[in-house]
């Protein structure tokens, strides 16, 4: 991957059949290349020239579009040429294998992407955006993607990142020189500077478990003892059947997991076992893996039947319940003459009517989000938050060292700490191995 002179190929859209098939050919070789494989004009004006594409013999295959692109203009910095065919595997796998043929190499995972990162066309926050745009599977994960690809959480960055420099050049002057009045640091300015840097990088965080889950959605279980609707409430969720209802305890043994586009949020919505002692090895299973998936959820939805008293010790799960922030009270079955005893911030619901659904949406959306508005996030990767943690930490060191009033030196060196961190986000370091693992997660062709 790290060899930027060898020209690389690879078909850069989806596997299998399609009316449209793109080969992405760039490095210093791609005209020459490319001219091997198309017959019709070929410059780098990144224009589309109609022409004829061809095999490794020199016959026709095709006919289609190749687009070239200068250096300057290229998503690579480099010369790219794009060849767009009909989308046959046949005729786009021969045209890879006769680019590889005239001397290009096989791209790896996001390599031509890895590429414009190297040639400055885009930092790295913006370099795994790109990723997360391709694995979008809502509108709003795909807004947030590409305004992240756009350089949202950069420019974000860049009054933490300008601040920090400022007060290493004034630290560093005024310990190399001394004895120039000039270099001397007013009393407070480091501390007061030092302040201001966390308070930016507090208020980046503070954002961060609202965009986490934006981008990576959110696992939301109903949990709660058999029949008191949890399936039902799951399908009516869905807008389908998907799990079996039925007025037989135990019907639901196993997790059964579907995901739900809540207004760009995606959502892992999973139903399970009813919680009650288990009859047999088999349903014992099911409630062992229920209890599970309510301890790993973001959020769990404690369902109870409103047609009848709480039994056993479902009033004391309730009443825990209402007061942990990642556990919503809902009352099921909203359309029977109500036997139960809701309290503000319980939510009900009939799966049967529709009743409530609207207002559960919302309730879901405000406690996964904190009621955040989440669609300008800019922090939403766990990697970029470790790192601003670690700017962070380096901070909190740097505020005790002037507190402690120690020497110069070491607040300076942890002010290095968190400029160094800063730069992890974006690549302003060098750091190999670092890009070699964001990488290999991108999908070849990008």
């Amino acid at each position: 991957m790290h060899d930027l002179e060898t020209t690389i190929v690879a078909i850069a859209t989806p596997p299998g059949r399609g009316g449209i098939g793109c080969v992405r050919v760039s490095g210093p070789q791609a005209l020459d290349i490319a001219a091997r494989l198309f017959h019709g004009e070929l410059v780098l004006d990144g224009r589309a020239h109609f022409g004829r594409m061809l095999a490794r013999d020199g016959g026709a295959i095709d006919r289609g579009y190749a687009l070239g692109f200068s250096p300057e203009a290229a998503y690579t910095g480099q010369p790219t040429v794009e060849l767009w065919a009909h989308g046959s595997p046949v005729v786009l796998a021969e045209l890879v294998e006769g680019a590889a043929a005239g001397g290009a190499r096989p791209a790896g995972p996001g390599e031509f992407t890895y590429r414009a990162l190297r040639h400055g066309r885009l930092d790295l926050a913006r370099a795994e955006a790109v990723r997360d745009l391709i694995g979008a599977r809502t509108l709003l994960q795909a807004r947030l993607a590409h305004a992240q690809a756009e350089g949202a959480l950069s420019r974000a960055l860049v009054p933490l990142k300008d601040l920090l420099e400022d007060l290493l050049a004034r630290g560093e002057a005024a310990v190399e020189f001394a004895d120039e009045s000039e270099t001397e640091l007013p009393s407070g300015a480091l501390s007061a500077g030092i302040a201001r840097a966390r308070a930016l990088c507090a208020e980046m965080l503070a954002g961060f478990q609202g965009g986490r889950r934006v981008r990576e959605g959110a696992t939301v279980v109903l949990a709660g003892r058999p029949n008191v609707g949890k399936s039902s409430l799951f399908n009516a969720l869905l807008a389908r059947d998907r799990a079996i209802v039925s007025e037989q305890p135990g019907t639901t043994r196993d997790t059964l997991e579907e995901a739900l586009d809540l207004d760009g949020l995606l959502l892992y919505l999973v139903d399970t076992a009813g919680l009650r002692p288990a009859a047999d090895a088999l349903e014992d299973e099911g409630v062992r893996r229920a209890r599970r998936a309510a301890d790993e959820a973001d959020l769990t939805l404690w369902v109870v039947d409103r047609s009848r008293p709480l039994v056993g010790d479902e009033r004391t799960r309730v009443e825990a319940a209402r007061g942990q922030a990642d556990v919503l009270v809902v009352w099921a079955k909203a359309d029977l003459p109500s036997a139960g005893e809701a309290a503000p911030g319980d939510l009900g619901v009939s799966a049967r009517t529709g009743e409530g659904l609207l207002a559960l949406r919302a309730g879901l959306r405000s406690r996964l989000l904190h009621g955040a508005p989440v669609e300008h996030a800019v922090l939403t990767d766990v990697r970029h938050a470790q790192a601003l943690r670690e700017v962070a930490t380096a901070l909190t060191a740097a505020h005790g060292a002037s507190v402690a009033a120690m020497p110069l030196e070491y607040l300076l060196e942890d002010l290095r700490r968190a400029l160094q961190a800063v730069g992890t986000i974006t690549g302003g370091v060098d750091q190999e191995r670092l890009y070699d693992r964001i990488f290999a997660t991108f999908c070849i062709g990008k």
